[in-house]
This record gives structure tokens, sequence and C-alpha cells, in this order.
């Protein structure tokens, strides 16, 4: 058996050159598509085929002594010897007197003429033919399949887009960029600040790339830097064993707070090495108190409960040798304006605090925006977003760092103290804004 593979740049071309060399006996045994580089550097794909005839079969290329003028003698003549063929000789001439005898045939039985053999050259050459037309159907196949894939990679991204809803463009955005913003919307970004990082990720493959419209991954890769570059983050909390840092947080009901002063009490205290004190205003709530009070004890740090700016003055003149004094505060509602001015009275008699306002990653966009809105008169400097592991869409953290215009300090994780809080980083808001591409394998 021979075996031999052959490349062309389509499936035909290769069938003709098989027919060409191995002659029409020959049958396909694998065919592939490959990219192989030419001798200039440059990359082309071709049509790798296999095929196979039976050495017997082989057609062998004509000596010259079989050749007459380029074309091959009658079968009969190939089939006697290489001797001379006789010269015609001068036939007796006969004597007209001579009597003629009747011509006698020289077999007396009628002769049986043989059955022609059936031609199978047309039969092969059809099959070969049939077996090119088998493969360039596995070639539009595949084919097929991918147009199909990215049809309905396609229709999801329209589903998201009509669920989420697409404002109007200042120009139109490729494919690549359009999926991109049905990920971002369907992450409950807000519609303009998706369209906002589709724009200048455009801008930013054009500038690095000049290029417009690429493929799906590199967009993505661009989107994820453009929102990283957009993310205003803070440093943690400064401790100086030297001087008291004194860090309030505030926010509406059921936040997280005290949860989180605990947390970050339970770093100074246990990770840092760091003399902590706590104070509570938080005298509203039932339990609010014994709550707090429950984690002073565990990590055996004082706590001091404050009822009046009096005492306020009184408890941070009492720890000025503490490297972090933590303030927990009430948990206003919305539209408790009054008890929100008295609070800002209280920490305006703090000129150096940071005051931290906690947010809710479970909460609406809206809901949100106007959360920030009524604690703005409490002049936070930084925010933190609690109960990331009770949402699957992060949108709306980025929308709110957009419209607050703070920078982001913490991320509440869970209720495990201290374990479950992070340090804020643009990276990882990044990840849960536009989670990294799966590598496919």
């Amino acid at each position: 058996m021979l075996v031999k593979t052959f490349e062309a740049p389509t499936m035909q071309e290769a069938l003709a050159i098989i027919k060409q060399e191995m002659g029409e006996d020959a049958f396909i045994l694998s065919t592939r598509k490959r990219t192989r580089t030419n001798v200039n550097g440059s990359e082309e794909t071709v049509m790798e085929v296999t095929a196979a005839i039976d050495e017997a079969n082989v057609p062998v290329a004509p000596t010259k002594a079989d050749m007459t003028y380029g074309l091959r003698p009658p079968l009969a003549s190939r089939a006697k010897t290489d001797a001379p063929m006789p010269l015609p000789t001068a036939q007796p001439k006969t004597n007209k007197t001579q009597p003629k005898s009747d011509p006698v045939p020289k077999f007396a039985e009628k002769q049986t003429a043989p059955e022609p053999s059936m031609d199978l050259q047309p039969i092969r050459r059809e099959l070969l033919e049939i077996r090119g037309a088998v493969e360039a159907l596995k070639e539009h196949e595949t084919r097929n399949s991918s147009i199909l894939t990215e049809l309905d990679q396609l229709k999801s991204m329209l589903n998201r887009i009509q669920r989420h809803g697409m404002p109007s463009l200042t120009h139109q955005l490729p494919p690549s960029l359009l999926r991109l913003y049905g990920d971002l919307a369907a992450n409950d970004l807000d519609p303009m600040i998706a369209v906002r990082l589709c724009e200048y990720t455009q801008r930013a493959l054009v500038e690095h790339g000049g290029e417009d419209n690429v493929e799906h991954d590199k967009a993505h890769l661009f989107m994820r830097r453009v929102i990283a570059d957009f993310i205003p983050v803070a440093a943690p909390i400064q401790l100086d064993p030297n001087k008291v840092q004194v860090a309030a947080l505030v926010g509406p009901t059921g936040v997280g707070k005290t949860t989180t002063i605990a947390k970050l009490a339970a770093y100074a205290k246990l990770n840092l090495k760091q003399k902590v004190a706590l104070l509570t205003l938080d005298t509203l709530r039932a339990g609010g108190v014994d709550q707090l009070q429950q984690y002073a004890q565990v990590l055996q740090v004082p706590i001091h409960v404050i009822i009046t700016a009096e005492d306020l003055k009184n408890a941070l003149h009492f720890y000025r040798d503490r490297s972090l004094i933590l303030i927990d505060t009430p948990g206003y509602q919305l539209h408790d304006t009054e008890r929100l001015e008295k609070l800002g009275t209280l920490l305006e008699e703090l000129p150096l605090v940071e005051t931290h306002l906690v947010l809710p990653a479970t909460a609406k966009p809206r809901d949100l925006a106007e959360v920030a809105q009524r604690f703005e008169k409490l002049r936070p400097s930084r925010l933190i977003f609690t109960k990331l592991d009770e949402t699957c869409t992060y949108g709306p953290i980025l929308s709110t760092l957009v419209r607050v215009k703070r920078p982001i300090s913490y991320l509440g994780t869970g209720q495990e103290v201290p374990q479950d809080l992070e340090l804020a980083t643009s990276r990882r808001i990044a990840d849960l804004i536009l989670p990294p591409a799966q590598v496919l394998s």
C-alpha cells in the first residue's frame, strides 16, 4: 500500500493532484486544515489530504521505447515481445486458369464473441468526486457550526441589551464592544456609564493598536484596564504609634457598620499589634451597644458610650494614647434629616476624623445614589461596601463611585471577624465588574 500526503489551498485542488499522481484508484484516508509559514514569513491556510493506493494499481510512467510521438502504441503491439514486426511481403501471382476453390472458413462452428469487460474508471472517478464533496461538506459544516455559535452569542447579547436598555450611542460600536456592553448591563452597571466605558475602551484600542474593530478577547482585556483606571481607591487607615487616628463609620440601618468596626479593631489589635479603643453613639438601636461590647470583650479593648458632644471630647482626650479610635454611629433612616444634622454637628468637633460611608452592595443603584446624597451632609471622605457575599451583581458599586466621586477604602465580604474584610483595590473591583476571560482548554 502506497500512502502519501498532499497539500493544496483547497480540497478540490488537492483531489486533482491526487488524481494526477496516484490515479483513479486512490482513496482518501484523512483530511485536515492547517496553517503553514511561507518562506517570506507569511502564514496561509492549506488543506492537508492523505491518500492511499494499492501499489499494484500505481500508474507507471511509460518508457521512451513504449512511446510513439508521445502516445502509447496499441495494446496488441505492446503484448508481443520486443522483436521487430515482420515486413509485408509480395503475394505470388496466381494463374488465371487455375481452378478456384471455394473459400473454406477457418472455423466451421460459429464463434462466440467474448463479453466486453465493464469499464470501472467512470465509477471510480465518480466515487473520488463524491469523497471530495463529502469532505467539502464537512468543512462547510465546521464553518457553519462556528457561525451558529457566534449567532447564539449575538442573540444572548441582544437579549441582555433589550432587558437592560440601550442608550443612544454617540457613534456605532463594533460587535466586540457591543457584547461587552451587554456584559456590563447584565451586571447592573448604569447604562450610560457602560456606554462611556465602551467608548473609552474603543479609544484605547485605536491609540494602542490602530484597530477599531478587534476580537472579543482583546477588547475584554482593554476594557478591564479602563475600568481599573476608572476606580478611585483610598489608602487604608494609616496608624502611627505616636499619633492617634480617629475613624467614624456612618450609614443607614442594617448595612454592617458595627461588624465592620469589629473587623477593623481586630486587625489593628491582633495583626498590627496596635492599641485600639471603641466609641459608640448607637444608643437608639436595641442591643446596639451590647453587640459592640461583646466584640470589645473578646478583643480586650476598651469601649465608651457617647451621649453628648462633651462625652465625645472627654473620651478622645482619655484615649489619646491609643493608635486607633473607632466610632460607631446609629443607622439613621433616609428621611431622618434632623438626627442626621445632629450627627453632622457632633462629627464637626473632630477635625481630623476619617468618615467612612458604609453602603450595602445588595442595594439598587438608585437607592445607593439616594443614600449617598442624604449622608452628604456628614461629609464622608471614603466609601465602604459591605455584603458582597449576598449579591451576584456588582455594577452598582462602580455606578455609585462615579456618582458620589469618593474613593473606596474597604470591602466587606462576609460575617467572619476579621477575615471577611478586604482592602479595596482597583483590580479587585474590575474583577467584580468584568470578570477575567475564561481560558478555553
